[in-house]
């Protein structure tokens, strides 16, 4: 009886193991575009040069200091080499699969005004939360609904994903509203989990699942 119980804990080990190994292997032979592009912009892969770019993006309109609440990079990237070291890191990421980070420039005028990000959470289902920042004086122009769209394209069509989450604080309205446009569901509300300068906050949760993107944008249920 104890051997059997020993053979099968080994035998559902090796099975998992087996498990784990398949899914790393189909998620980095995963082929996908590496730029997404809307009608006013460029959403990219960051490439090598790219660093100068962002620096500048924190160093003007007061960036630096209005995202250094949610943006880790707002507070950590001051010169040029630490930009482009995280535009390198970014680059890794993606080729490992762990991570995709991308760049968002004007097609208008070429400039670099912000960031969306997609963190894979579970490849097997697959699901993945979606992220975002603008420059400033990008607010309220519409930029970050078409951004997060054309990042939703991406999302269901190239990386198949069936489940996409945002995940924000809800101090931050522009960001929940964004959301709700998007057409995401409220998934549930984390109360008063944070607190920054004497302020607490929470995090709101919301969900969208491949078939309600569709019968959003296509008309139809699958």
């Amino acid at each position: 009886m104890i051997k059997t119980d020993v053979s099968d804990s080994f035998l559902t080990l090796l099975i998992n193991s087996i498990l784990r190994i398949c899914i790393v292997k189909d998620k980095l032979l995963v082929e996908f575009p590496d730029s997404i592009e809307t009608k006013k912009l460029i959403i990219r892969k960051y490439e090598k040069g790219d660093g100068a770019d962002v620096l500048a993006l924190f160093d003007r309109n007061n960036n630096r200091t209005l995202l250094q609440e949610r943006v880790d990079e707002a507070a950590g990237i001051i010169t040029q080499d630490d930009a482009e070291i995280d535009c390198r890191k970014h680059t890794a990421e993606w080729e490992a699969r762990e991570r995709f980070v991308m760049g968002i420039w004007s097609k208008s005028s070429g400039r670099y005004i912000g960031q969306i990000w997609i963190e894979p959470k579970k490849w097997e289902v697959p699901s993945f939360e979606l992220g975002y920042f603008l420059d400033i004086e990008c607010h309220g122009k519409g930029l970050a609904t078409e951004a997060s769209e054309g990042a939703l394209r991406f999302l269901f069509n190239e990386l198949e994903a069936y489940r996409v989450e945002i995940i924000t604080r809800d101090t931050n309205e522009k960001s929940w509203k964004l959301a709700e446009r998007l057409g995401f569901e409220k998934e549930g509300h984390i109360r008063e989990c944070g607190i920054q300068n004497g302020e607490r906050w929470g995090l709101y949760h919301y969900g969208m699942l491949k078939r309600e993107y569709l019968f959003r944008n296509e008309g139809h249920r699958t």
